[in-house]
């Protein structure tokens, strides 16, 4: 990808461009790491490990993660979203 030039507003934002964002798959409120090397400054996706599922019998099942835990109240939540 080309080098592309943004500005710095008031606030001190910086508007990624949407070429960038949807190469690098980066939606609203995603998280960058952000680290200054020397004069410059780096950020980075933050890419946690996301939980998959799949179908069993007609039944979604949610493969595990190490280190993340589901609860029946998670569940709830997620249904309840789904259905407004």
């Amino acid at each position: 990808m080309a080098t592309m030039t943004v500005t710095v507003d008031r606030a001190g934002r910086v508007v990624i461009p949407k070429d960038a964002r949807d190469r690098l798959q980066l939606g609203p409120d995603a998280e960058l790491d952000l680290a200054v090397e020397g004069d410059s400054i780096r950020l980075t996706p933050v890419r946690r490990a996301g939980r998959t599922f799949h179908l069993v019998d007609g039944f979604p099942r949610i493969d595990t993660v190490a280190g993340i835990t589901t609860t029946d109240a998670d569940v709830r939540a997620w249904r309840d979203a789904d259905q407004r």
